[in-house]
C-alpha cells in the first residue's frame, strides 16, 4: 500500500509540474521581455546615481592604469617602424664616424709615443715591404775604397762571375786570359812588355798558315805562256774562286750571279753599259724580270730602232702597233697612202665635229669613224 501511494503521488507531483511549466511558458510567451528589459536599462542609464557609480569606476581604473608604460612602450614601436629604413645609414655613419675618431687618436698616440729600446720584436714587424734607402744607411757612400753613384745597378758579383752592365774603365787589368769580339786599342802599345809579346805569339800561332799555291800559279802560267805562243786556245776553263776576266765579265763562287762591267752584280746577270744598267733576274715567284732596278727608261728595239719604250712611272710607249695584223697608228688628215683593209689610223688633232680616226677599206680607200660631238 504504501508503494502505491508513493507511486501515485509522484505522478501526482509530475503533474502538477508540468501543468506548472505550462502556465508559465504561457505566461512567458505573453509577456513582452525584451521591452521590458530594455525599458529597464534605459531607466537605469537615465538615473543620476547609476551615472555617477559608472564614472566613478571609470575614474577608478583609470587611476590604476599605467598610462606611461603604455605610451612608452607604443611611441616605442612607432620609432622603430619610423626608423627601421634608416637603421643601415645610421650604423654605417657612426661606424664611419667611429673609426675616424679611433684612427685619429691612434694616429696622434704613435706619432707621440716613445718605444723603449729593444722593446719590439722582430719577428712582430712584416717586413715584405719594406725598403731601405741607400741615403739611410749612414757611411755607405764613404766607404774607403767605394762610391757609389750610379741609379741603377750596375755591378752583380756572382759564384762563378762578376757582372759589369756598363762601360768598364780602369788603368791596368791583369788577367790570365782576354776574350774579347772586337778590339779596339786607341793609344800607342809598349811593345816591350811581357804581355804584348805573349798576345802578339799567340795570335800569330793562332792564324791559320794560308796553303801555298805557287806550283799552281807556275803550271797556269806556263799553260798561258804556251797557248800565246802557240796562239791556241783553251778549250776548257774551270775556276772555283772569283773571277774578272778583261776587266769586264765577272763572277764568284756563291752569289750565283754574273756581272758585265760590275763587280757588284744585283742580279742573276747585270749588265753596264757607262752609266745605264739592264738586268735579268726573278721578279717574285715563277716570275722572270728583265729591265733596270734604277730610275731609268729601258727600250726595245730592232734595227737600231725603238719600238717600245717602258718609262720609269710603269708607261709604255709604242710608237708603232700592229694588233692582229691590223696596223695602228696616226695623222691629222685623211691618210693618203695606200694600206691593209682593217688599219687603223688615229686623229692626232682631235676636234668637235671630226673623226676619231679612220680605217682602211682597201688601198687607198678611207673611212672615218666615231665623230666627236
Amino acid at each position: 500500500m504504501d508503494k502505491l501511494r508513493a507511486a501515485a503521488q509522484e505522478v501526482v507531483e509530475q503533474q502538477i509540474a508540468d501543468l506548472l511549466i505550462s502556465a508559465v511558458k504561457k505566461s512567458f510567451n505573453q509577456l513582452d521581455v525584451p521591452g521590458q528589459v530594455a525599458e529597464c536599462i534605459k531607466q537605469k542609464l537615465e538615473n543620476q546615481s547609476f551615472q555617477k557609480y559608472l564614472t566613478d569606476q571609470v575614474e577608478y581604473h583609470v587611476g590604476n592604469l599605467k598610462i606611461g608604460g603604455l605610451a612608452a612602450k607604443s611611441m616605442d614601436v612607432h620609432a622603430r617602424v619610423l626608423l627601421e629604413p634608416h637603421i643601415a645609414r645610421i650604423q654605417q655613419l657612426a661606424k664611419d664616424r667611429v673609426d675616424a675618431i679611433l684612427t685619429q687618436t691612434i694616429n696622434q698616440y704613435i706619432t707621440t709615443v716613445e718605444f723603449p729600446e729593444a722593446s719590439i720584436k722582430p719577428s712582430a714587424i712584416d717586413w715584405s715591404n719594406f725598403k731601405i734607402s741607400i741615403d739611410q744607411v749612414e757611411g755607405i757612400k764613404n766607404t774607403p775604397g767605394i762610391e757609389d753613384v750610379s741609379e741603377q745597378v750596375q755591378l752583380t758579383i756572382m759564384n762563378d762571375a762578376v757582372v759589369v752592365e756598363g762601360e768598364l774603365v780602369s788603368k791596368n787589368i791583369k788577367t790570365d786570359v782576354v776574350e774579347v769580339d772586337t778590339l779596339i786599342i786607341k793609344n800607342t802599345i809598349n811593345t816591350d812588355s811581357t804581355w804584348y809579346r805573349e798576345l802578339k805569339d799567340g795570335i800569330v800561332t793562332s792564324i791559320p798558315s794560308p796553303p801555298l799555291y805557287d806550283h799552281k800559279i807556275e803550271e797556269l802560267e806556263t799553260k798561258i805562256s804556251n797557248i800565246q805562243k802557240n796562239k791556241e786556245y783553251l778549250k776548257n776553263l774551270e775556276v772555283s774562286g772569283e773571277v774578272l776576266l778583261s776587266n769586264v765579265l765577272y763572277t764568284a763562287p756563291g752569289n750565283k750571279r754574273v756581272g758585265i762591267n760590275t763587280t757588284e752584280p744585283s742580279d742573276a746577270l747585270t749588265v753596264w753599259d757607262q752609266e745605264a744598267e739592264v738586268v735579268i733576274g726573278k721578279h717574285k715567284t715563277q716570275e722572270g724580270y728583265i729591265g733596270t732596278r734604277r730610275r731609268q727608261n729601258i727600250n726595245i728595239g730592232a734595227n737600231n730602232k725603238v719600238g717600245l719604250t717602258v718609262c720609269t712611272d710603269g708607261t709604255v710607249i709604242i710608237n708603232k702597233l700592229q694588233l692582229m695584223g691590223r696596223t695602228i697608228s696616226e695623222s691629222d688628215s685623211v691618210p693618203g697612202v695606200a694600206a691593209k683593209p682593217g688599219d687603223i689610223v688615229l686623229n692626232s688633232k682631235p676636234k668637235v665635229g671630226n673623226p676619231i680616226g679612220w680605217i682602211c677599206l682597201d688601198g687607198i680607200k678611207w673611212a672615218s669613224w666615231g665623230d666627236i660631238n
